[in-house]
């Protein structure tokens, strides 16, 4: 019925758009019609003995902060490689496309009402079309046998808005789709020096591409949530205001989960004198036989004590239940920001996650992890018309083992060993770009991960270390025109229990972009792989070299 109704109102506003676009502009009634189309061609040529190893994925061990925290989210094979089959990097040819077509019609009143519908398409190799090409429509993951099938195509009724702006009130409701540009407000935004969607509740990228996890994004990711999300705003006082923003809406916990999850929610806020301070809720179900739910409550806040000294924090609590199982977690940060000339800044936060916080998952654990407690920290010093910017983090592992009677245990990287010491991440990050000099921008990082756990048993020691080096120039060649190169170096070493790690990988890119504007944008990438595991028990049968051609376009009109 759904697919029904999406192809005949795609096929109306197909049918209504000259109309629209004649009417528009017609008195105080404004009619818009929209149009957009991105499409992305991807070809992958490899060779070497690893071309065969399932899952093959694009990088080992990326970035703590662009893909996970090397540990996590990730299987080990035979010689002890991380690897995440989620995003993996398969062989053959793709081409893929999504298309936009809506109204929005805006009264004399202020009032815009939008609707939207879409097509996706997609042919050649379904892996390849998934990982590197366009986003598939929400919720269209087709399992054969066991294994994951992307729809070829699909015409869907897209999602809906209301819109009212008038002072002192602004308000906004959207229904159906929520891609990122629309999900719940508070999940995008740095709040109270936060980022309450990785602290409270971050929606699944569901539907995301391998290039959400890298430096240069295609596409952002889109469909996450099916529901609805209300915003409200009223200035009760210059530049004062009470926000409010509630959501609904149905998701999947990783791109090809056959889970559904569904979650609902919000956040109350209010300036008071100099600060802001809110409440967040969110209730989150497991799977559709609602065999799991949590609650979860979380306050924040922050006040500048002096001109350039802001003081944040926030409490949270997570109520946790599956069949006879009731398990509750604590999350606590607490933090100061201060700021100097020329957007200078210094950040210090301290963190504390309880082992069963947030068991369900919603918060993004790359920044919170539970079960532990440790520092973040960072700062920014521009440089000229450059940046430069530190990150530390170092965190230590509380409980080691699984308690008595608990039957589940929400360490998110180290796993639960008896006796053990705890474990510790220390991570340190250094990048930087510089300013156009002579129309050539720098830009690159390098990134040091150390993980480490002492255990009574030789086999379960952890001491693993993961460098990332990532370096290249941008070059505009003319106002639309530009050229980029760089490589990503990455060398992992050490042992996680009885697994062994020695690798390296380096991934040369050039890229070649024209942008007329925000709303026509071509793209070409070459990419070239070269993987090579040192580890004598895979006897350089992991080893492979690859080839990769992506073309994009963007067009809004």
């Amino acid at each position: 019925m759904r697919k029904f109704l999406g192809s005949g109102f795609g096929l109306l506003l197909v049918l209504a758009l000259p109309a629209v676009a004649s009417g528009k502009g017609s008195g105080d009634w404004k009619l818009d019609p929209i149009v957009k189309t991105h499409t992305i061609a991807a070809v992958t040529n490899l060779s070497g003995p690893g071309r065969n190893v399932p899952g093959l994925p694009m990088t080992y061990d990326m970035s703590l902060f662009e893909w996970n925290w090397g540990g996590r989210q990730s299987t080990f094979n035979g010689s002890g490689i991380t690897t995440n089959s989620n995003f993996p990097l398969a062989e053959g040819e793709a081409i893929s496309t999504n298309t936009d077509v809506g109204v929005e019609v805006t009264a004399p009143s202020g009032l815009a009402l939008g609707v939207q519908g879409e097509w996706y398409g997609l042919a050649g190799n379904r892996t390849v079309g998934r990982v590197f090409g366009e986003e598939l429509p929400w919720d269209n993951f087709d399992r054969v046998g066991g294994s994951l099938m992307p729809s070829r195509s699909n015409l869907d009724l897209d999602r809906g808005w209301l819109r009212y702006a008038r002072a002192p009130w602004s308000v906004q409701l959207t229904g159906g789709t929520l891609p990122a540009q629309t999900l719940p407000e508070f999940t995008r935004k740095t709040i109270n020096h936060l980022k309450l969607g990785s602290f409270v509740w971050r929606p699944p990228i569901t539907n995301s591409s391998f290039f959400e996890k890298e430096d240069r994004k295609l596409e952002e990711g889109r469909h996450p949530v099916r529901g609805g999300d209300l915003i409200a705003d009223y200035e009760y006082d210059s530049k004062k205001h009470f926000h409010l923003e509630l959501f609904s809406g149905q998701a999947k916990p990783t791109p090809i989960a056959n889970i559904d999850r569904l979650s609902s929610g919000g956040r109350l806020a209010v300036d008071l004198l100099d600060g802001n301070l809110g409440v967040s809720f969110v209730r989150a179900d497991g799977d559709q036989p609602r065999s799991e739910r949590q609650e979860l409550w979380a306050l924040d806040a922050s006040y500048p004590i002096l001109s350039p000294v802001d003081l944040y924090g926030a409490l949270a609590r997570s109520s946790y239940t599956r069949a006879s199982t009731n398990l509750n977690g604590t999350g606590v940060v607490a933090g100061v920001v201060l700021k100097g000339p020329h957007k200078m800044e210094g950040k210090l936060q301290y963190q504390w996650m309880g082992e069963n916080y947030d068991l369900i998952g919603t918060h993004k654990s790359e920044h919170y992890p539970t079960n532990f407690r440790g520092i973040q920290s960072d700062v920014t010093l521009p440089i000229g018309q450059g940046v430069i910017k530190g990150i530390l983090y170092h965190l230590r592992q509380m409980e080691t083992n699984t308690k008595t009677g608990d039957t589940i245990f929400g360490d998110s990287y180290f796993p639960a060993l008896a006796n053990s010491r705890p474990g510790a991440i220390t991570v340190g990050r250094l990048g930087g770009e510089t300013g156009p000099w002579h129309r050539v921008k720098l830009k690159g990082y390098v990134e040091e991960a150390h993980f480490r756990k002492a255990a009574l048993a030789d086999t379960d020691t952890i001491n693993k270390y993961v460098t990332n080096i990532s370096v290249g120039p941008s070059v505009a060649v003319t106002r639309d025109l530009s050229v980029d190169v760089s490589i990503r170096h990455l060398i992992a070493t050490g042992r996680w229990q009885s697994m062994r790690f020695h690798h390296r990988q380096e991934i040369p890119e050039l890229g070649l972009t024209y942008a007329r504007s925000k709303d026509l944008r071509a793209t070409l990438i070459y990419h070239w792989y070269a993987f090579v595991d040192s580890n004598p028990a895979s006897s350089g049968e992991n080893n492979y070299q690859g080839h990769q051609l992506l073309a994009e376009l963007l067009w809004r009109f």
